[in-house]
């Protein structure tokens, strides 16, 4: 049996100094500390990944990790969106911002 673990989580923020997330149709996506570029397949499949993509063979390098959350019924699932561009052009840079004690202490991360 195949488990997927998540690697994401919608909406609500897990805690810790440095927030790193996406917006995917409206929704906030929080990522793991090492995703720097996400990306959507053919498929409508999202990924993240450490380093800048490049696409190769249909499809983007195989240095990415699925982004996979718990759905409202409780199941994880890889986040999968209707594609509303070619794949080539979703390739974007994740949001990093420090958090503080109050809102006006949030502040974007250096890179």
């Amino acid at each position: 049996m195949l488990t997927i673990t998540p690697t994401a989580v919608l909406d609500q923020s897990p805690g810790g100094e440095l927030e790193v997330f996406a917006v995917i149709e409206g929704k906030k996506v929080y990522l793991p500390l090492d995703a720097n570029y996400i990306m959507q397949d053919r498929r409508g499949l999202w990924y993240y990944s450490s380093r800048k993509p490049r696409p190769k063979e249909g499809d983007w390098t195989p240095n990415k990790t699925s982004i996979s959350c718990k759905s409202e019924g409780g199941y994880v699932r890889a986040l999968k969106t209707d594609t509303v561009q070619p794949w080539l052009d979703t390739c974007q840079r994740t949001v990093r911002m420090v958090t503080g004690a109050s809102a006006a202490d949030r502040r974007p991360a250096d890179a």
